[in-house]
């Protein structure tokens, strides 16, 4: 690995996204009846996309509504009762024995109350209204129970489906007709196509060369030809343990892309002053699908394969490296696709170091040197 001088600018790669995503979970736990659509099937606002088995749901519905009805009808005989007893007092303990209780009170009554032993009249009569309010509030309370019973059901049939939150495209479908799902189960990735984004994560130690409305040269991976793209946003935190903040990039309208399509920008240095950025041969780079890597060699001759974050190319075929290596590393001059991590490598003495307009060969260790620099054409 060497040192380059060129800081002009650093190349970042990033990832495209959709505008909007949301991923639909599981509400309610049940069978999977219904699917929309697959992957990439567009869908208005509204739409349904998912939708459960809701029969035994709708059972305890039924057995709800049949309580709220008693409840109802407890309600209505609780007021019946109270009304009686209000404008007729004890008519129930009259009516028993053909009225004799009543007949025997008009007798009984004023001689308990001239010996001291009669009961307060008032009192009792209180006791027997508070006794049917009581019956009353509590089957206004029945139903009240019984009606939230059935607005539970309710939500829970309205859970049983999944509606597309706006216009849009399913991106991954999860699940399939039949499935058994729990809830917090993810089925469905949707997103808004309509506008794209690319996502980066930026080097803290270059993010104050960007602000949100800048507008900065990238690169599809489509082999199309640059185009340019807009700071739309810029996270307030940094990611601690990669030390990269996350900015996102709106993409032209129209563009020829998708998500999940690997891209590249373009970020200009300010001030040559800059530290410069460690410098690797093409050779070194392998790729594991879309990320750039290259094989470290350890102490004991042994690989340990790093991901890197490349920059812009160099001379003679060298690519400057944003994060992921430092200079003093033990690189792996050239790999190919048998190359894996755990492997030894031969070792090259000081004086062997390979040049760039040398032949590399797989397997073959590079010795790192700070002092080094590319050959100038």
């Amino acid at each position: 690995m060497k040192k380059s001088s060129d800081t002009s600018h650093i190349v970042l790669g990033g990832t495209v996204i959709p505008w909007k995503t949301v991923k639909l979970l599981a509400q309610m736990p049940g069978d999977v009846e219904t699917i929309a659509g697959s992957e990439g099937d567009f869908f208005k606002k509204g739409s349904t996309l998912v939708t459960l088995d809701i029969a035994a749901l709708l059972a305890k519905r039924r057995s709800a509504l049949a309580q709220y009805d008693s409840a109802r009808a407890g309600l209505g005989n609780a007021q019946m009762q109270f009304q009686r007893e209000l404008l007729n007092p004890n008519s129930q303990s009259n009516s028993m024995m053909g009225g004799l209780p009543a007949v025997m009170g008009i007798v009984t009554d004023p001689v308990r109350s001239a010996s001291g032993r009669g009961g307060n009249t008032g009192i009792d009569r209180s006791a027997t209204l508070h006794q049917y309010q009581v019956q009353v509030q509590t089957a206004q309370n029945q139903i009240r129970q019984a009606h939230e019973g059935l607005r539970e059901l309710d939500e829970n049939i309205l859970n049983a489906r999944s509606i597309a939150p706006f216009d849009g495209t399913i991106l991954n479908k999860m699940v399939e007709v039949g499935d058994i799902i729990q809830p917090g189960m993810p089925m469905i990735i949707f997103a808004d196509t309509s506008r794209l984004q690319l996502q980066v994560e930026v080097p803290n130690r270059v993010l104050h060369l960007l602000t949100v409305g800048q507008r900065v040269p990238a690169r599809l991976d489509n082999g199309a030809a640059d185009i340019e793209v807009q700071v739309a946003r810029i996270f307030p935190m940094a990611e601690q343990g990669a030390h990269t903040t996350t900015v996102k990039f709106d993409l032209p309208i129209d563009i020829n892309a998708h998500p999940g399509m690997y891209s590249s920008v373009k970020i200009g240095e300010k001030s040559q002053q800059s530290d410069a950025l460690p410098i690797i041969p093409k050779s070194s780079i392998v790729w594991r699908g879309s990320l750039p890597a290259v094989f470290l060699v350890s102490e004991d001759n042994h690989l340990k394969m790093q991901l890197i974050r490349m920059g812009s190319p160099s001379d003679n075929d060298y690519y400057s490296v944003i994060s992921g290596l430092k200079e003093g590393d033990r690189i792996l001059s050239a790999a190919d696709s048998t190359t894996r991590s755990g492997q030894t490598v031969e070792v090259l003495q000081p004086d062997q170091e390979l040049q760039p307009d040398q032949e590399l060969q797989p397997n073959k260790e590079l010795l790192l040197n700070k002092e080094s620099q590319p050959n100038e054409q």
